[in-house]
């Protein structure tokens, strides 16, 4: 499956949940757990990844879920909550300070 056909699967189920122009802050895991089991459904063995931000200075949460893909990038249908110029809805890429796995 192509990036821009898992960004347009994530969109599309994010938008069904809480619609087009609704807040994604704190359904991150109302959003990416059920996707996650969407994709494994089609056939893309993706993760549930949960982060541990609680030593985030200044940080209003203390844990983000978010996916990751096979090849160890991450999608993450609700991060425009962590953008604050220009909104990102669907990440898809590399992790960033917002998806630290936790060991």
């Amino acid at each position: 499956m192509t990036d821009d056909e898992l960004r347009q699967i994530a969109w599309d189920f994010r938008v069904g949940l809480i619609g087009e122009t609704g807040s994604p802050e704190g359904m991150c895991f109302a959003v990416s757990t059920p996707l996650a089991g969407l994709l494994n459904f089609y056939g893309v063995p993706v993760e549930l990844v949960e982060s541990d931000h609680s030593d985030h200075p200044g940080s209003g949460y203390l844990e983000h879920w978010w996916i990751k893909l096979p090849d160890g990038r991450v999608l993450d249908p609700t991060f425009d909550q962590f953008c604050s110029e220009e909104p990102v809805p669907v990440y898809i890429g590399l992790p960033t300070e917002f998806h630290r796995e936790r060991t």
